[in-house]
């Protein structure tokens, strides 16, 4: 018996940035800084939806703990 293949959902930069509502230019500093998952087809930014949704839970999860403290070096 096969499995029927998941189906796979492609965002924009525009799809992004609409979900967050935030600009095009936030989403793309994102991604050039490596925060966001993506990856080009192209020439344009494509996001995994399944990733990227991801990428906003961790993001969600991250805000609600509480930091560790730095350690720090005394002379």
């Amino acid at each position: 018996m096969r499995e029927e293949p998941m189906a796979l959902r492609l965002l924009t930069v525009t799809d992004a940035a609409a979900l967050l509502q935030v600009s095009k230019r936030t989403i793309l500093r994102l991604i050039h800084h490596s925060e966001i998952p993506a990856f080009r087809v192209g020439g344009q930014w494509r996001l995994r939806e399944t990733e990227f949704l991801k990428w906003i839970e961790n993001r969600e999860r991250s805000k609600y703990q509480t930091p560790k403290p730095r350690l720090t070096e005394q002379n």
